[in-house]
């Protein structure tokens, strides 16, 4: 088995922290995102893999290399944006595909047998099977409707709640012959949603595979924090994951759920939690509050800080008395000095000082 991984996005809705860091190595639970991708490959004997890569693609590379787990990585550049189509064609000049292979965009994180997808495809006369999931609000996506024999009669992109003919939406997972390969113009922008995918709906030839499983597509901050809080819910609502190295003060109070990252230390007094997330070699100083918020690597809080519902990048320095409040994003090295507040969804781009209040909704550039 082979595949196909769409890692070339800009990730703009998760700028600022998106300009130093792609999304695909951003955290869940503790993981950069391209490892779920590619366990869950792994999991359905995936030997060989290709990267469609674009921004930032070195840094992808540098963490990823060209071996993971027994996978073989290759990567292919976008040298301009070719949609959603055009990275699967010129990714297929990296990689021999005479048989079934699986393509899926990176960002998306699910919980999907593909060996049982696999089976159905090919039990099927599809050229391509689509992934599927049900949501509340289908207006975001692709959606299908479905007949018996889980053929796709309909493939509507992004449509109004009223004219959306189902909940059922394309989860952005696909098993795919090799001859669909021959109806992408190479070196051009082509949309798979849009102009594939009806072409083979007319043709009887496009297939859904429904699946229960969690899914989540990450596409916002919001979207990134209710991932990582639902995946650290499912290991249980008492879970603390605690990983080497991390050391808690026998004072310090760790409110489950929570993820204290390898190498972090919470501090006498200090409070982790609940929904906490610490990524590696963290601190947390004596009587600071970390509570519903997402830390990348090497975050430090200071004396008596607190930091809720926030999503904090690598390398940040938060002073003592500094108080965080919910929805603000802090970008890379950042430092924030003593006694500062920084008020509700404000954001804070990469390498700044910041020595007084930030009001609410600012942008710190």
């Amino acid at each position: 088995m082979k595949a196909i991984v769409l890692a070339g996005g800009f990730a703009t809705r998760l700028r600022p922290i998106s300009y130093a860091i792609p999304k695909l190595l951003f955290p869940i639970l503790g993981k950069p995102m391209v490892y779920w991708t590619l366990d869950l490959l792994r999991e359905c004997g995936v030997v060989e893999a290709v990267l469609g890569v674009n921004y930032l693609a070195d840094s992808l590379r540098a963490t990823v290399g060209d071996n993971y787990r027994g996978i073989r990585i290759k990567y292919s550049l976008e040298d301009k944006p070719l949609g959603t189509a055009g990275p699967i064609k010129l990714a297929s000049n990296f990689i021999r595909l005479r048989d079934t292979f699986v393509a899926m965009n990176g960002d998306v994180i699910a919980q999907i047998n593909l060996t049982q997808m696999r089976k159905h495809h090919q039990n099927s006369t599809a050229a391509v099977t689509d992934a599927l999931h049900e949501v509340r609000n289908p207006s975001r996506f692709g959606v299908v409707q479905l007949d018996s024999a889980r053929r796709i009669e309909r493939f509507v992109e992004k449509p109004t709640l009223k004219e959306a003919p189902s909940r059922m939406i394309n989860a952005g997972i696909y098993m795919i012959e090799p001859s669909v390969l021959n109806m992408i113009r190479p070196e051009h922008r082509v949309s798979l949603e849009r102009e594939i995918f009806p072409i083979l709906a007319k043709r009887r030839r496009l297939f859904g595979f429904p699946f229960q499983g969690y899914w989540f597509d990450i596409g916002s901050f919001s979207d990134y924090q209710r991932a990582n809080f639902a995946l650290l819910a499912k290991q249980g609502p008492r879970t603390i994951i605690r990983h080497e190295a991390s050391r808690a003060a026998a004072q310090s109070r760790l409110l489950s759920p929570l993820l204290l990252g390898e190498g972090s230390i919470v501090e006498k007094a200090a409070t982790l939690g609940p929904k906490a997330l610490l990524g590696k070699h963290c601190r947390i100083m004596k009587r600071a509050r970390v509570t519903g918020s997402i830390l990348f690597d090497r975050v430090t809080v200071g004396i008596g800080s607190t930091v809720s519902g926030a999503i904090v990048a690598s390398d940040v320095s938060v002073g003592d008395k500094v108080k965080i409040e919910p929805g603000t994003v802090i970008s890379s090295h950042v430092q924030i000095h003593d006694g500062a507040r920084i008020r509700r969804n404000a954001i804070i781009h990469p390498h700044r000082e910041v020595a007084t209040d930030v009001r609410s909704g600012a942008q710190i550039m």
